[in-house]
């Protein structure tokens, strides 16, 4: 189409609109148009970007340049750093970590006689990163990982009570941990699930390769904490249960049992994956997925068991109280998901206990319990939400505070003899445990903490027992570090609010060396734990497990009248639960 003359004014006014950014053309903004100016001027101005230290310019001509030592790109056109993504083929931006304010308790109880039952708790899987040489900075924190191995078909015989078991235990995380240091981007939920799933077979491939005629098998089920998600897998019919604060509980994946072992089936007609084909074979175990059981996956065997997970991704919120993950005989006993419901609400944020009372609950319920793995991990959240400063409370750290304790010794001590009454004590771990709770649940109900003094005097196996009046069981004033490091989990020293001296009862009466170490804490006051069901306490109280025994140990404020945020004189107002 040719040109079509214009008059003299038309065309002089269509040469005037051919030099605006926009043509002439309405619909844009002034506001963008004025920025895209101002940018195109500064970037002028500018002229072209530095290239950091380190970096090589890929090739010429291109925008891309990779430094070596950190195995990352920068690109010159947008200025912002990226890493390779072997798997997409692409390209992806670099993610820093970002830390939320999750805290995390967890705690885990096993019944003495569960041989076969095996855990793994890593409070913080970044350290174990380190430790192996690799870096997961870029997954958000906090950043851990809990598992339960429950074994089959162990042969204690052979001096290993499950060998798939103990291999999971020591083999799990140097399968997961080099998939996660490998990409630096954002890791999405499926590629969690990936990273997860192929963990779990490869376990399962080198177990078989590695123990070839070994029957050995067991059921897991892992927890992936990065930041606000929590990745669950399970594989077997280890139970997984997310519970609310409401009360209500579910079970979060459904166990992988052969039909008729589930009683839950009944409600769902869907017959787990793994079982399908299997029809009309009798399996000569209950589970259709499972780590291990060589000789049940064999192509000419008589059953195809399958060592594929099922994994998903729970996006904590303000209304998730916690996970559990019980062993099926304690999980059948106690009455399923109500029952660690029921528990967990009544226990948080005091997660040892709880794992202790699911335990209990089973061995009070079976009579017994032979050889069954009778075990439970229990794993609290809770969010702090920042509010306005003016509603903050000012903080106030002590230099020092004042213990008092409880000790009860086990025959796993390094010193057995109780110095009190000088008789050898017989107890197992688990008895002094379980003593211990019965202890804390009656000061629990006990403000006066008259109860506190008086089951001091009669259990206590510290000679500071001895002592008279309100110094029973005391260990007179204590700073930080006197203690060492098997009390650094819970850091006792930065968590009063609102007390000057206080009273604690601590682990044992000389210093500690943390050896197989376990505290969890029986009280809070709800302040840091700003949600339902959290009530005020007028102390706290914890258990400790070391080297010297059991003990149980109490911090409250001596200090009448010292400010109170939680509605009576003379409490402790905030407690931290950074604790083991």
């Amino acid at each position: 189409m040719s040109d079509i003359p214009l008059p003299g004014s038309q065309s002089a006014n269509a040469r005037h609109w051919e030099d605006k950014p926009n043509a002439g053309y309405s619909g844009t903004p002034m506001w963008k148009i004025k920025a895209q100016l101002q940018e195109q001027q500064a970037n002028a101005q500018a002229g072209p970007r530095k290239v950091p230290e380190g970096f090589k310019q890929v090739e010429k001509g291109k925008p891309l340049y990779y430094n070596d030592k950190r195995q990352v790109y920068w690109n010159c056109d947008d200025g912002l750093t990226y890493a390779y993504d072997a798997v997409m083929q692409k390209y992806s931006l670099l993610y820093d970590g970002q830390p939320y304010d999750v805290r995390i308790a967890v705690g885990a109880c096993f019944h003495e006689k569960a041989s076969q039952v095996r855990h793994v708790l890593v409070r913080d899987l970044a350290k174990a990163a380190q430790a192996m040489r690799m870096s997961i900075e870029h997954l958000d924190r906090p950043c851990a990982m809990y598992a339960l191995y429950e074994g089959h078909r162990g042969r204690p015989s052979s001096g290993t009570a499950n060998a798939c078991a103990e291999f999971c235990v020591k083999h799990l995380h140097q399968k997961l941990l080099p998939k996660l240091a490998a990409f630096r981007g954002f890791w999405e939920d499926t590629r969690l699930e990936v990273a997860m799933r192929e963990s779990f077979e490869e376990l399962d491939a080198e177990f078989t390769e590695k123990h070839p005629g070994v029957p050995d098998g067991c059921c897991a089920t892992v927890a992936l904490v990065s930041g606000h998600r929590v990745v669950i897998t399970t594989l077997g019919d280890v139970a997984a249960v997310v519970c609310m604060r409401n009360g209500e509980a579910l079970e979060f994946l459904k166990p992988h049992v052969a039909p008729g072992f589930d009683e839950d089936d009944d409600e769902d007609d869907e017959v787990p994956q793994a079982s399908q084909g299997l029809e009309g074979e009798s399996l000569p175990i209950q589970w259709t997925r499972s780590l291990g059981d060589a000789d049940l996956k064999k192509p000419n065997g008589s059953t195809q068991l399958s060592s594929t997970p099922d994994i998903k991704v729970l996006h904590l919120e303000p209304q998730h109280l916690g996970i559990a993950f019980v062993c099926r005989a304690l999980y059948n006993a106690i009455g399923k998901s109500t029952a660690v419901s029921t528990v967990s609400k009544r226990c948080a944020p005091r997660a040892r206990m709880a794992a202790g009372a699911l335990v209990d609950a089973a061995v009070q319920w079976l009579g017994q319990v032979g050889d069954l793995g009778l075990g439970s991990i229990v794993v609290f959240f809770d969010r702090i939400e920042d509010g306005p400063a003016h509603k903050r409370a000012k903080k106030e750290e002590p230099s020092q505070v004042r213990l008092r304790h409880i000790l009860l010794k086990h025959r796993e001590c390094k010193s057995t003899i109780d110095k009190v009454r000088n008789k050898q004590v017989k107890r197992s771990r688990g008895e002094a445990e379980r003593l211990l709770r019965a202890v804390l649940e009656e000061c629990q109900n006990d403000p006066g903490m008259k109860i506190f003094t008086q089951r001091c005097k009669e259990l206590s196996e510290c000679q500071s027992c001895l002592k008279a009046g309100e110094l029973v069981g005391d260990l007179s004033w204590v700073k930080p570090g006197k203690y060492g490091q098997a009390f650094a989990p819970w850091q006792p020293f930065n968590v009063l609010l609102g007390s000057r001296l206080c009273r604690h009862l601590r682990c044992g009466c000389m210093p500690c060396s943390g050896e197989s170490a376990v505290c969890f804490v029986v009280t809070a006051t709800g302040f840091l734990f700003r949600s339902p069901g959290y009530r005020p306490r007028s102390s706290m109280f914890c258990l400790h497990g070391s080297h010297h025994g059991v003990m149980m140990r109490a911090m409250l404020t001596m200090t009448p009248g010292a400010p109170n945020l939680s509605g009576s004189s003379g409490l402790v107002q905030e407690v931290n639960v950074g604790m083991t």
